[in-house]
């Protein structure tokens, strides 16, 4: 991992056990409202990259229903463990969380339904390329939905 997305898991993971206080809260009201914007079908699925603490994750697991599922990656593992967490209070089995660098996604082309990158595109030196990398994952007819 180079050093800046070190320092950002670094400084993601020391923040995470506040990611659900009130002055964060931005974080579950945008995530919310990106998955309703989204209107995703139940069984889709779908790749949330970025999901920290699983603002947009744990909203799109329900909307998709235990026949869909939804891929989510990020770097800080600490948010991860939280979304999984939360997930499981939840009763959401068609969720999974990965630690992995959006860069380094290697995901089959069309394979996604949506892409979800909530508050997380900006991490990236070349964020077209990285629209351009998650927008050759979704399928035909599917759906972007970045921001920022």
């Amino acid at each position: 991992m180079d050093a800046a997305k070190l320092k950002a898991a670094t400084t993601y993971n020391a923040a995470a056990d506040h990611f659900d206080d009130e002055p964060l809260q931005f974080w579950t009201r945008i995530g919310q409202r990106t998955i309703d914007r989204l209107e995703l079908r139940q069984g889709a699925i779908v790749l949330d990259v970025g999901c920290g603490a699983g603002s947009s994750a744990i909203p799109a697991a329900e909307r998709v229903g235990p026949r869909g599922q939804v891929v989510d990656v990020d770097l800080a593992e600490r948010l991860l463990e939280i979304a999984v967490e939360k997930a499981l209070r939840n009763g959401l089995l068609n969720v999974q969380f990965v630690a992995k660098d959006m860069e380094r996604l290697c995901y089959p082309d069309c394979c996604f339904d949506a892409v979800v990158a909530v508050f997380s595109i900006f991490f990236v030196a070349d964020m077209a390329k990285q629209l351009r990398e998650l927008w050759r994952m979704c399928r035909p007819g599917g759906t972007l939905a970045v921001t920022t």
